[in-house]
């Protein structure tokens, strides 16, 4: 939340604004040529994308702001592909400092950030660290995926914006990866949603969610395909004692997005996570993160790993009971 004058209305109670943020950002062209210092810079902002709202969440204004690379200026193919920006279209434009201050006025006063998912936020607070910028922008933010997956009873953790708006029967007519139109269809998601009570719940949510990752690893792949069979990324030492943990199954929430558990002997469990992104067409940076397992975090996975095998042991039953059929049909034709 932003420091300053506090804005009251006749009644003397604080008046805050929402802003829903959406970035798009571009990559280095492999991850030997990740910016390491003084962040590891997983991408670099080119486009902020911003709705403001009132305390109703009634719409005030929008944003939109292209960016001037500093980091990475020849743009990632693969980003260039999906968002349409090209690094002409961005030579002439406002640096990150000019922008975020541009943004930072816009925002006033006393706002909270809500954003799509955790990584926009994570990113945003790398690029202000690589710039020399204050990093405490948008800590206090929510995450509305959050809210959407307990009120849907959705069971994809990392459920894509376009997939949220199509469950609510949101129409998407605009180009998606365009930080502006995104942000909208955050807000549009957003009006579908009982906002009053996931607010009320929203730290519970995110006590764990939310978690700071003890370790943080990259490794460079081909293939976005079948990351747990890269061995690297199965080899994991306990943070505290440096021994060589056991894992358990790998969960998916999609493709390229995974977590399991790894325990130590001496220090107990944890939750790791896996996440593939793809830095090019022929070229992926898998990001595995360590995390303090909390009991939520435990019966969570147990929880999950139960309705996998559930849902196996219903698919191999149907296929038994088909094949049986199928047998049946046979002999009654003999």
């Amino acid at each position: 939340m932003a420091k300053g004058k506090r804005w009251r209305n006749a009644y003397n109670l604080i008046i805050m604004n929402y802003i829903i943020l959406d970035l798009e950002w571009n990559q280095a062209m492999n991850g030997s040529l990740t910016v390491r210092t003084p962040v590891v810079l997983y991408g670099e902002i080119i486009q902020i994308g911003a709705v403001k709202t009132d305390e109703n969440f009634n719409l005030i204004d929008r944003l939109k702001i292209n960016v001037k690379p500093k980091f990475y200026k020849k743009m990632n193919p693969y980003v260039e592909k999906i968002t349409g920006i090209t690094a002409a279209e961005l030579s002439g434009c406002e640096t990150f400092p000019e922008a975020f201050r541009r943004f930072s006025e816009w925002c006033g006063e006393e706002f909270r950030v809500i954003t799509w998912g955790f990584n926009d936020i994570g990113i945003f607070c790398d690029n202000l660290r690589a710039h020399g910028e204050n990093e405490v922008f948008g800590r206090n933010y929510i995450n509305l995926q959050l809210i959407f997956n307990r009120q849907t009873a959705s069971e994809h953790l990392q459920c894509a914006l376009s997939s949220a708006a199509e469950t609510l029967g949101i129409p998407i007519d605009v180009q998606v990866h365009d930080a502006a139109n995104d942000a909208f269809l955050t807000y549009e998601v957003l009006k579908k949603l009982d906002m009053v009570k996931g607010i009320a719940e929203y730290a519970e949510m995110s006590s764990t969610a939310a978690a700071v990752p003890i370790v943080k690893e990259y490794f460079d792949r081909a293939d976005g395909d079948n990351i747990v069979r890269d061995r690297r990324v199965n080899e994991l030492l306990c943070p505290a004692c440096n021994k060589k943990m056991k894992l358990c199954e790998w969960l998916f929430s999609n493709k390229r997005a995974c977590r399991t558990l790894a325990e130590c002997d001496e220090h107990g469990i944890y939750l790791v996570k896996l996440k593939a992104a793809r830095i090019s067409d022929n070229n992926y940076t898998i990001t595995r993160s360590v995390f303090t397992a909390s009991d939520e975090d435990i019966a969570s996975y147990e929880r999950k790993l139960r309705k996998k095998k559930e849902a196996l042991e219903r698919r191999k039953n149907a296929e038994k009971n088909k094949s049986e059929g199928k047998n049946e049909e046979k002999h009654d034709i003999v």
